[in-house]
């Protein structure tokens, strides 16, 4: 009776462990980052792989290797190879199999690292395909030197040439180019741009009038009377000019254009004789004064007026270096905030003074209140004055600093005309 039951409890064991055997067992599998879940009772990892249908190529990677058992972490890893197209730089594309799960992965295996700047199609991200194509394109470091400026620029161009057009470096074909346009871009590359510019340059002259005089049988002899006030020629000199590297190599005189003819100043000198009694010279006291108001006489109360009677045939020509300044507060020096001329006169809100152009002068040279005609401008009057005013200089007062900026300095005709009325005056006192 013993022995029955013991045959049949060792007949229960061997079931229970037969059965206990032939019950399936979970197992991951990891096939190229895909997670399948899976229950066998297989014990090869080629038996899991079998009877899940999971074919592999020979470049294919299986952790553990298909010949050993299901490991005991219940994982198995497939990594599939991939044909990818890859070109590095501007290199000829090859194809390759990698194993690699991402862009950047198959770069670095390709001893790449990505930097900054640095063109990656598809991005380092990506994961990899089969068939993908895999663009690199690394900025490349080179020293430029064009004329006498050199800088350091970071480029993608494959030859020099595609540089200086990327750059918008215009060659001509008298400049020289190092080394040859051809030249494929390298790291470190130095790339040196002579110029040669012929350029035409302008010079423009003041040409003096003559002086010239007419008898004249009308008037009485001492009498002079202007008839034509004259105007001074100017010329423009053309000139050839060589520029190598920013510097003038050479310079050649080619054309002279005449943009304006000399006017002659014409002056008739009266020849009548004059059949008046002589006066006795001691009787008469010689008129000496200027026909200049002095600067201690200057009466800003009372300025000239636009309306007075102008006297060309006794005005004094100068010819003066021009320049222009502005009434810009922002300019000058301010008197609770208003903007006045050396002689008192406020040229805040204008530049005008009964109509004429308001100038600065030398008083030793202009004084203080004297009316001008300045060639290109018209009726000024002498109101200021600047510590840069000195000799036979004038500063004229504009609306803008553009203005006058772009008047600059020049060379100018003017006329300092006296009043005929304070000539009179003079002459009745006398």
């Amino acid at each position: 009776m013993i022995k029955r039951v013991l045959a049949s409890i060792g007949i229960i064991a061997t079931a229970s462990v037969a059965y206990v055997m032939l019950q399936p067992e979970s197992i991951r599998i990891v096939d190229d980052g895909v997670v399948i879940e899976h229950e066998t009772r297989a014990d090869s990892v080629l038996e899991v792989l079998e009877e899940l249908n999971i074919t592999l190529d020979e470049s294919d990677y299986v952790t553990p290797a298909l010949s050993e058992d299901v490991p005991d972490d219940r994982l198995i890893r497939i990594e599939r190879s991939h044909e990818v197209s890859l070109q590095i730089g501007y290199g000829q594309t090859e194809t390759v199999q990698t194993r690699e799960r991402t862009v950047e992965d198959v770069l670095l295996r390709y001893g790449v690292t990505v930097r900054d700047g640095d063109t990656v199609y598809p991005s380092v991200r990506t994961p990899v395909t089969n068939g993908m194509t895999i663009r690199y394109q690394p900025v490349v470091a080179v020293n430029l030197i064009v004329g006498q400026e050199a800088l350091t620029i970071y480029t993608m161009a494959t030859d020099v040439e595609q540089l200086l057009m990327e750059e918008n470096i215009d060659v001509t074909e008298s400049d020289t180019v190092m080394p040859a346009p051809s030249t494929p871009i390298r790291e470190g590359l130095t790339i040196t741009v002579n110029t040669n510019r012929d350029v035409v340059q302008y010079e423009s002259e003041l040409i003096p009038f003559e002086v010239v005089e007419e008898e004249d049988d009308t008037l009485e002899e001492g009498v002079m009377q202007m008839v034509q006030v004259g105007v001074p020629g100017l010329e423009r000199t053309r000139y050839a000019l060589t520029v190598e590297n920013g510097t003038i190599t050479n310079r050649t005189k080619t054309d002279v254009e005449t943009l304006r003819k000399t006017m002659p100043q014409i002056i008739k000198v009266g020849t009548k004789k004059v059949t008046e009694p002589v006066t006795d010279p001691e009787s008469t006291t010689a008129d000496e004064s200027s026909p200049f108001i002095p600067e201690a006489e200057v009466e800003i109360a009372e300025p000239p007026k636009t309306d007075d009677v102008l006297d060309f045939s006794s005005a004094k020509q100068l010819l003066v270096e021009a320049t222009a300044y502005t009434n810009n507060p922002e300019d000058t020096v301010t008197y609770d905030g208003r903007v006045l001329t050396r002689s008192g006169y406020d040229v805040t809100d204008t530049i005008l003074y009964e109509g004429m152009r308001i100038i600065a002068v030398d008083p030793a040279i202009i004084p203080l209140g004297t009316r001008v005609y300045v060639e290109g401008i018209g009726m000024a009057i002498a109101l200021d004055t600047g510590s840069a005013i000195k000799g036979q200089k004038i500063d004229i007062m504009m609306d803008e600093k553009e203005e006058a900026v772009t008047f600059g300095r020049k060379p100018l005709t003017i006329w300092v005309i006296p009043k005929q009325e304070e000539e009179k005056e003079g002459s009745d006192n006398a």
